[in-house]
């Protein structure tokens, strides 16, 4: 093939030929040969000077890769996260390929680069590694990239691998490139091998007819009886060029996993109404997936090594879990499914599943918080109730007005957000000029302006009489007490933010009313949307069957108690989630929805205790405060 590369193939340039001594030929000028011999001199001194300066080239371009890869291995052992991804192109599905445990192990080791070969731009390099410190030697290709004087590593290069072809065989079809030519009939005849072996022991149904195909990336499927595995070249190659154990080793793990019944242990909170809802979900899930066993298993406060032992779990996903590389890109299968449907889901909820470009969290639902008010405090005040649509002028107005003390038993405070949900809402809304029907299509990434602007705004109320008390200078017990009891104590705020589930409990204690977050002149205000759902660990013994699970749970309705979004429109007009909404609170409910945006979970990192106290002391200003992120730990390292 004419860009096939040639793996560690030695050179045999032999010697060259001895000059001997001749006798000038009778007949002859002297002058003839002389200029025939200084004629061939010079050619052959060109040539030689020709391959010296391609071979010093080469070993430029082995040295320039070998730098790289060393910058690598350095980054992935000081969990340097900034430095690592800084070499690789910013492609999503590479990103988050080389989260996946096993190139995270590669990276580690110490790799060397045996050859390089130049096609246009790209480099074509080949590496070796030794797997796990054993003495066995592998190889793989890697595509690396000149990107403004810097070399990158890039997914693939598709001249590198030719044509598409498809093999048909007596279990399917095999479909591969023309660079794994070679290799197709022996993996075809290994595929029969294992079926054979597999079935006789005792399989799910007859996989045939089968699909497997070698691709040119680390991209995986949800089609029914296909099968994704990197090519031999991209997972490993034996030290004479031919897919080595470690490859095999996988293509019969995934292959077993397809006909074998599977059992997904799913960890979900400890609270008995939750637990009841997953246990009969999985009672009617095996009903229809009789070869999938689900076990529900309850956990409280489990640390993330406990959490990520399980196939997958009902907990929120964080950027620290994420960047330890152990939860499952669920990207491929949400493209891939044929049953599922992307365009399903709420807009603003499909994106609080996504980081980096790609899912990691599918849906399951969605709590928007509002702002409560005392109706009373109000009247007292003799001051119109706030409108649908106010601006953060006239809520601190609001707040101060109503708020005075008229009368012992009165509202000491004028506002009170217990979490950071008014930050990201203020953060959201600074300086929008978005003029789309729904808020998450401006894409409107949260910057460090946005949130010291709302640290700068908080800093300037809290602990002002009349507004809002500082929650940093309470003591913690006395902080806790203060938040658990605070609506039922005479130290009340006539505004605050609660959930909706928390109406009708309000209503009980005084008479209130529900409005939505301030926005401004220009724009309505935005609601921070807390997205929950469901991941994949990188432990799951067969993810695809965790998939299926994790699909099925996403069209079951949340409990009506507990005034949770579906992350579905179906779901949400099966279960008539807005028609059975009490009237005082399904109306903002609806109004706040189309501008309400997903706390992402890249936006994590903002308004922590940490970031807000140091603001609040005097210890930090808004600006500097705004970029106390806590660092993240990447690569986990598998035992």
């Amino acid at each position: 093939m004419r860009n096939q590369f040639q793996w560690q193939v030695d050179e045999d340039e032999g010697d060259p030929a001895d000059w001997g001594r001749a006798e000038w030929p009778h007949g002859r000028n002297p002058t003839f040969w002389f200029l025939t011999i200084l004629l061939l001199a010079l050619l052959v001194g060109g040539w030689a000077v020709g391959r010296w300066q391609l071979q010093r080239h080469q070993e430029q371009l082995r040295q320039q890769v070998q730098a790289v890869l060393d910058l690598e291995q350095t980054a992935v052992h000081n969990s340097d996260g900034d430095l690592f991804f800084s070499l690789q192109t910013p492609d999503p599905a590479w990103f988050a390929a080389q989260l996946h445990p096993e190139n995270v192990a590669r990276a580690r080791t110490d790799r060397q680069v045996t050859k390089v070969q130049q096609v246009g731009e790209m480099l074509w390099a080949n590496i070796t590694w030794t797997n796990n410190g054993t003495t066995e030697s592998y190889q793989h290709i890697a595509f690396l990239q000149p990107v403004n004087g810097r070399l990158l590593h890039i997914a693939t290069d598709p001249a590198y691998w030719g044509r598409n072809f498809r093999l048909e065989t007596g279990w399917g079809y095999l479909d591969y490139m023309e660079v794994d030519a070679p290799s197709a009939e022996e993996i075809a005849d290994f595929v029969e091998v294992v079926i054979g072996e597999t079935c006789a022991a005792g399989c799910v149904t007859d996989p045939r007819p089968l699909t497997l195909s070698l691709t040119p990336d680390w991209s995986d499927t949800a089609v029914p009886n296909r099968l994704h595995i990197p090519s031999p070249r991209l997972l490993a190659l034996d030290a004479a060029g031919q897919p080595a154990d470690l490859f095999w080793e996988e293509l019969r793990r995934r292959l077993q996993r397809h006909m074998t019944p599977a059992t997904v242990r799913f960890a979900v909170p400890p609270d008995i109404a939750q637990i009841a809802d997953y246990e009969t979900a999985a009672a009617f899930f095996m009903l229809r997936y009789p070869h999938i066993r689900v076990e529900i298993v309850p956990l409280t406060n489990p640390t993330p090594a406990e959490l990520l032992a399980f196939d997958g779990a009902a907990f929120p996903l964080t950027e620290a879990l994420l960047a330890t590389g152990q939860i499952v890109d669920l990207t491929d299968y949400t493209r891939s499914d044929p049953d599922f449907a992307p365009g399903d889901f709420y807009e603003q909820i499909w994106q609080g599943g996504e980081w980096h470009g790609r899912i990691w969290l599918l849906p399951y639902a969605a709590e928007m918080p509002l702002l409560f008010y005392d109706k009373a405090a109000y009247r007292r005040a003799q001051y119109p109730e706030p409108s649908p649509r106010w601006t953060w002028d006239e809520m601190n107005r609001d707040m101060i007005i109503t708020s005075k003390p008229f009368a012992a038993d009165q509202p000491s405070w004028g506002f009170l957000d217990p979490g950071n949900d008014v930050l990201f809402s203020y953060a959201y809304n600074w300086e929008n000029d978005c003029h789309e029907p729904a808020a998450i299509r401006c894409e409107r990434p949260l910057t460090d302006t946005a949130v010291s602007a709302a640290l700068s705004w908080y800093q300037s109320i809290a602990g002002q009489r009349g507004q809002m008390p500082n929650l940093t200078e309470i003591p913690d017990h006395e902080r806790e007490n203060l938040l658990a009891n605070w609506q039922s104590a005479r130290r009340r705020a006539v505004i605050w933010v609660d959930a909706p589930r928390r109406y009708e409990f309000q209503r009980l204690l005084a008479p209130i009313g529900v409005t939505l977050f301030p926005g401004s002149s220009q724009f309505d205000g935005m609601t921070p949307l807390h997205i929950s759902g469901h991941f994949i660990s990188q432990q799951a013994e067969n993810p695809r069957a965790v998939w299926e699970w994790l699909v099925f749970l996403s069209f079951q309705p949340p409990r009506a108690q507990f005034r949770a979004i579906p992350a579905r429109p179906s779901v949400a007009e099966s279960s008539q989630f807005w028609q059975i909404l009490p009237r005082e609170l399904g109306s903002p409910m609806r109004i706040a929805f189309p501008f309400a945006r997903p706390v992402m979970l890249a936006d994590q990192r903002y308004f922590t205790e940490e970031q807000v106290t140091a603001v609040l002391s005097g210890a930090a200003t808004p600006e500097q405060a705004a970029r106390l992120i806590p660092s993240l730990t990447w690569f986990h390292e598998t035992p």
